[in-house]
């Protein structure tokens, strides 16, 4: 783990405690919401109850060919997308100068509350 293996420093120390009593006590988080905006789980089901899951948009299913497909309508939960942010400003999945440069961080500013709902996610 960075934490413990000191790659990564959290300051004050005493929200380490915090940190690490998170992902020690971790439970299943239900991933979805059920908003009009964020981004969208990439899930497609066909009549027939098969599952079709692709970066992109699909024009069949996968298993049967059925051209009679839906997306999920479900979007991902804000602190699962929150955890593309560095990819998404920087210029991801090419090599920018931005991403070389800032791409991993040296330094993070943000409050304890999110620690293990953002922060753990980038990780």
């Amino acid at each position: 783990d960075a934490v413990r293996n000191e790659k990564i420093k959290i300051v004050p120390e005493r929200f380490e405690k915090t940190y690490f009593n998170w992902l020690e006590n971790i439970k299943d988080w239900c991933i979805s919401r059920q908003l009009w905006w964020g981004h969208r789980i990439p899930v497609w089901y066909c009549d027939d109850g098969h599952m079709t899951v692709t970066r992109e948009d699909p024009t069949q299913c996968a298993t049967c060919g059925s051209k009679n497909i839906r997306q999920d309508d479900d979007v991902l939960d804000t602190w699962f997308s929150s955890g593309l942010w560095p990819f998404s400003t920087l210029g991801w999945p090419g090599q920018t100068p931005d991403l070389t440069y800032f791409y991993p961080t040296s330094y993070m500013e943000t409050g304890y509350d999110i620690l293990f709902f953002w922060v753990a996610r980038m990780i």
